[in-house]
């Protein structure tokens, strides 16, 4: 029985669970060196003390990276190390190599995180598998997280940071504000009055997942009277006597017994670089002997791992929520563009080479191997929480994260050099291109083809003054659309000026403002329009491309964001009663216009598409990255476009505690973007899903690229990559199908010899049929990865 092997008395009314871990960012305010030698190495080595001390003690690892500088540096604790882990006593909360960001990377790169991480273990003779994505410090988490956990074979998620949720040191609002309304924390505290419940994601998956209410840091000051332990030290007093721990302890469980529907409570210790506490299990030990007999609480040392086994056990009581734990912060989906830029283009850049790789049996290329290893390795570590999120200061993203992407990035080029072996392939397979009619005459840019009649004006700083579609009304928009539009943002790299108290977020003017100049040519087959206009003094482009064959119209503006300024593109529709669709990490998800702060914004990974339920007309928008849009309930759909934010200010002096890195933006820009309008129709409908390769085009080409093809147009071969673990090579589809369904997948110029269902750290799962040398794979969920062998 569960209870007997964790040691819990049969006759405890509640049971207390101190889950003790240390949280490592690989590079947030130190490099990932600067880490490792002042605090990581000090950690590790007093954790493996601890543990060795008492037997029955567990200590919890979130991640691999450190683990992996560890072992490297201090070979003679492997065997240790090896043993501990083995026996599940240095427990992984997660397989990542990272704690990854789920709003911003995409979802592959999420997937060889996790993938790269368990095989680090596996090849090094550590047989954990953990079933538990740990996330304590994310700010938010996708909707679709579910879904990519279940794909990766993950049943259970912990979380801390969510909507509407108190942290200290992030606002000057006091704690009785919170949670703030119409939360997922209000939600889940004052709704369901639970920190435990069943995660669903749109696509129907599900897993057991406990929110963190009181932070992961909440039982840190066990031993202490003060304020908070943080990188190794103690803001406080030690006090370990009987009593002074009897009473933390008993405090603690009476905060949290109101949002428990068990009789389990889980206190988290591990602030960031915290050592274990000395002598952890005696303590807890000592409450049990003193007070156990009074309070019928029992304290217990382990994993959150064993507190979700305890209860897993009474998942009939908890609630099935399709929670969407989003906006905790929005300044981050537009923080620093260039790393999200460099991040999804290398994610692309080598999932294109895997491909080739395959197409070309060249999957066993030592030199392709070792490139592709290290470039995927950067991939995962640029997941992380602060290093995609563009959350680091200056000094850590010039000195580390930003050589390690343009490393990275230098691989891919050397390998898409090497495997471009025949110039002639290597053009970027067309789409049907025609310039549509046009004049331009007294400043107005004049624009008609089959499926649109635009017109931009100079004289009101070159934005589009109609948009019409031969289905609808004479003019979709309702205001000026592509327009640029300024604000004073008292933001920073985390939050925009209106999330917290004191903060602003401020119109100050517009390019309407002043005239602009319009360039018209015709290049390449399409129609490009640049608009040069001035926004406070400073020079921005816009371009514009027109293909007659095409709904789609390609855009871009490029310039600069002063110091406090946030840049948007704005589009004032006639849409109302808005549905927000969007894709994230893990699916499609449904979004509401407005949530806790107006305007709203989210992140998206490529494209969002704006319907008027009434109506049904709409508005896409597919995203060059960073993808970050809000639609107002009166029909403006707006995304960021520039931002330069160095530092969260309120009332305009005083500083965000819990938000302390600073980083200036000045440099030029660009953002790449594609709009269309739809008269009927969802997302799915109108293909929009599909749209984005195509319309934005590919950043390279290589021979044989899609060896791997499925039958349905709403099931996309979103990887295809040489196994690590088994035979074979890995398929990963992406489903945007309505339903589950059958797809046939075919590999090109060879039969299938065989098949299995696999999950995304590569463990089979079950056979699937073969019919015609191809195999006929069940696709029930947003992500299905199969073995196949040829």
């Amino acid at each position: 029985m569960l209870r007997e092997k964790l040691g819990i008395p049969g006759h405890a009314k509640q049971v207390i669970v101190f889950g003790e871990s240390s949280h490592w960012d690989p590079n947030w305010l130190l490099t990932s060196e600067g880490y490792f030698n002042y605090r990581v190495r000090h950690v590790l080595d007093k954790a493996l003390e601890e543990l060795t001390k008492e037997p029955r003690r567990i200590f919890s690892v979130e991640c691999v990276f450190f683990l992996q500088m560890y072992w490297d540096r201090r070979p003679e604790m492997r065997g240790l190390m090896r043993d501990l882990i083995n026996e599940g006593r240095l427990r992984l909360t997660g397989s990542g190599i990272t704690t990854p960001d789920t709003l911003l990377p995409l979802s592959e790169a999420i997937i060889r995180d996790y993938l790269m991480g368990q095989e680090w273990l596996r090849a090094n003779g550590m047989d954990q598998e953990p079933g538990l994505a740990y996330l304590p410090d994310d700010f938010g988490h996708s909707p679709g997280l579910p879904a990519l956990l279940q794909s990766l074979g993950y049943d259970r998620a912990v979380v801390t940071r969510i909507d509407g949720s108190f942290f200290p040191g992030c606002d000057f609002r006091l704690p009785r504000h919170y949670p703030l309304g119409g939360s997922s924390a209000e939600v889940l505290s004052r709704e369901h009055r639970t920190a435990d419940f069943l995660w669903r994601s749109p696509d129907g998956s599900q897993v057991l997942c406990h929110w963190n209410p009181f932070t992961y840091c909440q039982g840190d000051m066990l031993t202490s009277f003060g304020v908070a332990r943080w990188m190794g030290m103690t803001y406080g007093i030690p006090s370990r006597g009987s009593w002074s721990v009897a009473r933390r302890i008993n405090r603690q469980a009476r905060k949290l017994s109101p949002l428990c529907k068990t009789p389990y409570l889980f206190c988290p210790i591990g602030s960031d670089f915290v050592s274990p506490i000395k002598n952890l299990v005696a303590l807890l030990d000592r409450y049990n002997e003193t007070s156990f007999a009074e309070t019928g609480i029992f304290a217990l040392n382990a994993a959150l791992d064993d507190y979700l086994d305890l209860v897993g056990c009474h998942m009939n009581r908890l609630p099935v929520l399709d929670l969407d734990l989003n906006p905790y912060w929005m300044g981050f989906y537009a923080a620093r563009p260039e790393i999200k830029q460099r991040c999804r283009g290398l994610t692309e850049d080598l999932l294109l080479v895997e491909k080739a790789m395959v197409a070309q049996d060249r999957c066993k290329d030592p030199v392709l191997f070792e490139e592709l290893d290290h470039a995927w390795h950067t991939v995962a570590v640029s997941n992380h929480h602060d290093f995609i999120t563009g959350t680091s200061p200056d000094r850590v993203w010039r000195r580390e994260q930003r050589p390690w992407l343009v490393e990275a990035q230098a691989r891919a080029d050397r390998m898409i050099g090497a495997l471009a072996t025949d110039p002639a392939e290597d053009a970027v397979p067309g789409f049907s291109v025609s310039v549509p009619r046009w004049s331009f005459e007294d400043g107005k840019l004049l624009v008609q083809s089959s499926h649109y009649e635009i017109e931009l004006d100079e004289s009101l700083g070159g934005a589009i003054t109609r948009w019409s579609c031969p289905e609808g009304p004479a003019n979709l928009l309702s205001g000026l659309g592509n327009e640029l539009i300024s604000f004073y943002d008292s933001g920073g790299l985390w939050r925009m000026g209106h999330e917290y108290k004191g903060g602003a977020f401020q119109e100050k003017c517009r390019a309407r403002d002043e005239k602009a100049a319009i360039h018209v040519a015709e290049e390449k087959g399409l129609l490009m329009a640049e608009v040069r206009s001035v926004l406070e003094g400073r020079i921005m482009t816009r371009r514009l491309w027109f293909n007659d064959a095409s709904p789609w119209i390609r855009m871009s503006i490029q310039g600069f964001a002063g110091r406090r300024r946030t840049l948007t593109c704005r589009f004032p529709t006639a849409l109302q009663s808005l549905v927000l669709s969007m894709d994230v990490p893990g699916g499609v998800v449904d979004r509401p216009s407005v949530k806790i702060y107006t305007p709203t914004f989210w992140p998206a990974m490529t494209f969002a598409h704006v319907r008027d339920v009434r109506t049904d007309a709409g508005m896409a928008v597919l995203m060059g990255g960073p993808a970050s849009i809000s639609g107002s309930p009166d029909g403006i759909i707006e995304w960021i476009c520039l931002r330069n934010a160095p530092k969260e200010r309120a009332f305009g002096f005083l500083p965000i505690l819990a938000c302390p890195a600073k980083g200036l933006d000045p440099d030029e820009h660009t953002l790449d973007y594609a709009v269309r309008m739809t008269t009927k129709g969802d997302w799915r409908e109108n293909r929009i899903h599909v749209a984005y390769e195509s319309i934005m085009g590919q950043r390279h080409s290589l021979p044989g690229k899609g060896p791997i093809t499925v039958d349905h147009e709403d099931v996309v071969v979103s990887a295809v990559k040489p196994a690590d673990r088994g035979d074979g090579v890995i398929v990963r589809l992406t489903s945007y199908s309505a339903e589950p369904c059958k797809v046939r997948l075919c590999w090109q110029n060879r039969p299938i010899r065989s098949a299995k269902l696999c999950d995304g750290r590569e463990r089979d799962s079950a056979e699937v049929t073969l019919e015609d040398g191809c195999a006929i794979v069940p696709v029930f969920r947003a992500i299905t990865s199969v073995r196949v062998v040829g």
